[in-house]
């Protein structure tokens, strides 16, 4: 079974995607990462053409969500405003940052093999003005070329069905290991796992990198892991340099994004997404799309 998107259409709300330090959010400094984060939702759910019930709901939400207080209030609130969103059994938080769209995939994945009838959302929210610290003054005292290019509010629901053609995920690895070191070890081990188990060279690596040195040089280091799979004719995809970080919505989109290049055929043959979180969560996952029924 494989991944098909649904014709609900996917939206995106972006309060700033400049570079620059004149930054506008949609919700205030002031408020807290809570607060922004209900906003955010609370925005993202007005602009669908249905309301979102009886299908599991996996919430994408920034690693700080970890914090058992801050997950609580937050689900609490959210059970509050919109009492069906989270009312399907298999409803979940995934508060992994950016690998979080990968993780709940392979959730998605499992499920499917119960029920291929389920249509699962994933619902990526993050405000990563307030979640990294890099509101105008943080950013102002960072090293320059330890900036992202910009750091940008994000939303993204997508609905998923199984269908028998569409985008097929090979292989789904993850590091949760939290062991971050110069050169990232989780990394170099994480993509020395995809390579391992590849059998014909990637043609597109979607990448995570914002700009940050500290980023850049983490898969910069690990990449010779893919050898011998990374070829010259293999695209990189560096969208933050386009959208700003997205924080835990960044996954979800890079993924939608390499969706819709293969349904508009402007991908083709493998395409590798690495996902990089803040506080050491690594994940990585090869898809390609599958026209026909696999036999």
């Amino acid at each position: 079974m494989v991944l098909k998107e649904l014709a609900v259409p996917a939206q995106q709300l972006w309060s700033d995607d400049s570079s620059t330090m004149d930054l506008d959010p949609l919700v205030p400094a002031t408020a807290s990462l809570v607060e922004q984060l209900v906003a955010l939702l609370s925005a993202l759910l007005a602009t669908l053409e249905k309301p979102i019930a009886q299908q599991p709901v996996y919430l994408l939400l920034p690693e700080a969500m970890e914090d058992e207080s801050l997950l609580s209030t937050f689900t609490r609130q959210i059970r509050t405003l919109y009492p069906e969103l989270l009312a399907h059994k298999d409803s979940r938080a995934f508060p992994y940052g950016a690998c979080s769209a990968l993780l709940a995939l392979k959730t998605v994945q499992h499920s499917w093999q119960k029920d291929p009838a389920l249509m699962p959302w994933m619902i990526a929210i993050d405000s990563p003005l307030q979640q990294f610290q890099l509101w105008p003054d943080r950013l102002q005292s960072l090293p320059e070329n330890h900036r992202p290019v910009g750091v940008t509010e994000g939303a993204v629901a997508v609905q998923w069905s199984a269908q028998p053609a569409g985008l097929s995920c090979r292989f789904n690895e993850t590091e949760l290991t939290r062991k971050d070191t110069a050169e990232d070890a989780g990394l170099q081990a994480l993509l020395l796992q995809i390579a391992q188990q590849l059998d014909m060279p990637l043609a597109t690596i979607y990448l995570p990198d914002n700009g940050s040195t500290l980023m850049t040089d983490a898969w910069l280091s690990a990449c010779g892991q893919l050898h011998p799979w990374v070829t010259a004719e293999t695209d990189y995809e560096l969208l933050a340099y386009h959208t700003g970080e997205l924080g835990s919505s960044g996954g979800l989109y890079r993924l939608l994004h390499l969706y819709l290049a293969y349904q508009n055929q402007a991908r083709y043959g493998l395409t590798l997404q690495c996902e990089q979180g803040q506080l050491g969560f690594r994940s990585a996952a090869v898809f390609h799309w599958q026209s026909t029924t696999a036999t």
